[in-house]
C-alpha cells in the first residue's frame, strides 16, 4: 500500500518538473502575427463561494417596555431587537399612518435549526367580517348654514374604532348621504357618505309644526312658524311677529299637495271687511264681579264694550267719593234699531230738605222761618292746585278740582286717571255760577264721556 502511494507522488512531482523545466527552455521568440500586444492573458478562476453571514444562535432578549399615547389614524410599530455586528441592538418602535383595509403585521424573531431568523413587518389585507357595534349617541343642536355629518365606526388595524361627526358646510341644492356599512359576501364593506343632488319638491307631507309660545303684543300679528324644503330636508323656521296693518288682517301660509308635489303657498295680508261701528244685538249679560267695600271710593261696574266688531268685557274699576255726589252706572240702550253706549256720571246729590217750621208758640208774635239756604257755596272756589302727572297710554287724567264739603267748606279732590274708551272723549267738570232769587251760589257741573 505504501509503494503504491509513493509511486503516485513521484509520477506527480515528475511531470510538475518536465512541465517547468520545458517552459523555461523556451526561448523568447517575437511574434510577428497581427493581434493584441501585451502579455498572454492569465487564467481565470471561478469566483470564491460567498461566506454565509452568521446569525444569532441565541433568541433574542424580551422587549422593552415602551410608553405610547393614542394617535386617531396611525399605529404604532413596537420596538424589537436587531442582530447588528455579531450583537443585539434596540430598534426604538414608531408610528405608521393607517392603511385602508390593511393591517399591520409585527415584526418577529424565528427560530430555525440552531439560527434565529428575523420575519419583517407588513401590511397585510384585513377586512371585518362582522357586523359594527351600535352607533353612539351624539348630542348635537341645529346650526343654520350647516349640516352634522354623524359620527360611524371605522375598521382600523384589526379592530372598530369610533369616528366623531362633524360640522359640513352646507351645500346649495345638495343632500348629504349618510355613511353605512354593507355586508357583501362574508365581508363588512364601508359606503362612504357623498354630497347627493337634492330633491327640488318634497314628496311627502311636512311634520307636525312646532310648538311655539307667544304672548299679546299691541299693535302686532304673530306669523306662525313653519317647515321650509332646503337642500332636501325640512328645516324649521321659527315665527315672528309683524306690525299689525290698518284694515287688513293676516292669512297664514300653508304647504298645498299640487299634482302629487308638495308646494308652500305663502302667506298674504288682505283687506279685512269693514266692521260694524256699532253692535246691532243686546250685549251678553254682565259679567259677575266680586268686590269689597272700600272706605271713601264708589265701585264702577264693568261693561261690555263694542271694539272691532265685537262684544269685549271692560272690568270695574273705583273711583273716588264726591262729595254731595252719586253715581249714576251707565247702560247701552237701543237708539233707532243700534245700539249705543250712554256713559255714567256724577250727579248733584239733592239738597236736604229744610227743617218743618215748629208751630208758633200761642203767646210769642209768629217767627218767620229762616231763609232756605242756597244749594252751593255763595264764593268762588279757589284757583285749582297744579298737579305735575307724566302721560300713561290707555288712559285719561281727570284734573282735580275743589269740592264743597259737608262742612260748609271747599275740600281739594285730587285728579285721577280714567280707563280710555272707545269712540267717546272725556270733557272736565267745571264750577258755574248761578243765581235764586236774590242769592247767588256756585254749583259743580261734572265731566263725564260723550
Amino acid at each position: 500500500m505504501r509503494s503504491n502511494i509513493s509511486r503516485w507522488l513521484l509520477t506527480i512531482a515528475g511531470s510538475t518538473l518536465l512541465t517547468v523545466s520545458v517552459a523555461g527552455a523556451q526561448p523568447a521568440v517575437r511574434d510577428h502575427r497581427k493581434g493584441p500586444k501585451g502579455p498572454p492573458p492569465s487564467a481565470v478562476m471561478p469566483p470564491a463561494p460567498p461566506v454565509a453571514a452568521a446569525g444569532p444562535r441565541e433568541a433574542p432578549p424580551p422587549p422593552r417596555q415602551e410608553k405610547i399615547g393614542r394617535r386617531n389614524g396611525f399605529v404604532w410599530v413596537s420596538g424589537n431587537w436587531d442582530w447588528k455586528n455579531g450583537a443585539w441592538a434596540w430598534e426604538p418602535g414608531h408610528w405608521e399612518k393607517v392603511r385602508k383595509g390593511k393591517k399591520w403585521r409585527a415584526r418577529r424573531w424565528e427560530q430555525k435549526g440552531d439560527v434565529w431568523v428575523r420575519i419583517d413587518g407588513d401590511w397585510d389585507d384585513d377586512r371585518p367580517n362582522a357586523a359594527p357595534p351600535a352607533l353612539q349617541e351624539e348630542k348635537w343642536q341645529p346650526r343654520r348654514g350647516w349640516v352634522f355629518v354623524r359620527g360611524n365606526w371605522d375598521w382600523q388595524n384589526g379592530a372598530w374604532a369610533w369616528t366623531p361627526g362633524h360640522w359640513e358646510r352646507e351645500r346649495a341644492n345638495k343632500r348629504w348621504r349618510e355613511p353605512k356599512w354593507e355586508l357583501q359576501g362574508s365581508v363588512w364593506v364601508m359606503v362612504n357618505g357623498d354630497w347627493i343632488d337634492a330633491p327640488k319638491f318634497p314628496d311627502a307631507a311636512p311634520p307636525a309644526p312646532r310648538d311655539e309660545k307667544f304672548g299679546v303684543r299691541a299693535g302686532f300679528v304673530w306669523v306662525k312658524g313653519r317647515w321650509d324644503w332646503k337642500n332636501g330636508n325640512w328645516d324649521w323656521v321659527a315665527g315672528h311677529w309683524e306690525r299689525a296693518r290698518a284694515n287688513y288682517t293676516w292669512t297664514e301660509g300653508s304647504w298645498q299637495n299640487k299634482n302629487g308635489q308638495w308646494v308652500w303657498v305663502d302667506g298674504a295680508w288682505t283687506a279685512a271687511a269693514p266692521l260694524p261701528q256699532f253692535p246691532t244685538a243686546a250685549p251678553p249679560a254682565p259679567q259677575a264681579e266680586q268686590i269689597a267695600p272700600k272706605a271713601g271710593h264708589v265701585w264702577v261696574k264693568g261693561r261690555w264694550d263694542w271694539k272691532a266688531g265685537k262684544w269685549a268685557w271692560t272690568p270695574g274699576h273705583w273711583e273716588r267719593v264726591r262729595a254731595n255726589y252719586t253715581w249714576q252706572d251707565g247702560s247701552w240702550q237701543n237708539q233707532g234699531g243700534k245700539w249705543v253706549w250712554v256713559e255714567g256720571q256724577w250727579v248733584a246729590a239733592a239738597p236736604p230738605a229744610p227743617a218743618p217750621t215748629p208751630p208758633p208758640p200761642p203767646a210769642p208774635p209768629v217767627v218767620q222761618a229762616p231763609p232756605t239756604p242756597p244749594p252751593g257755596p255763595t264764593s268762588a272756589p279757589p284757583a285749582p292746585q297744579a298737579e305735575n302727572v307724566q302721560p300713561r297710554a290707555g288712559f285719561v287724567w281727570v284734573r282735580g278740582h275743589w269740592g264743597w264739603s259737608g262742612n260748609s267748606k271747599y275740600e281739594w279732590i285730587a285728579g285721577h286717571w280714567e280707563r280710555q274708551r272707545a269712540n267717546v272723549q272725556w270733557y272736565d267738570g267745571k264750577w258755574e255760577q248761578r243765581t235764586q232769587g236774590n242769592v247767588t251760589y256756585w254749583v259743580w257741573i261734572e265731566g263725564g264721556w260723550r
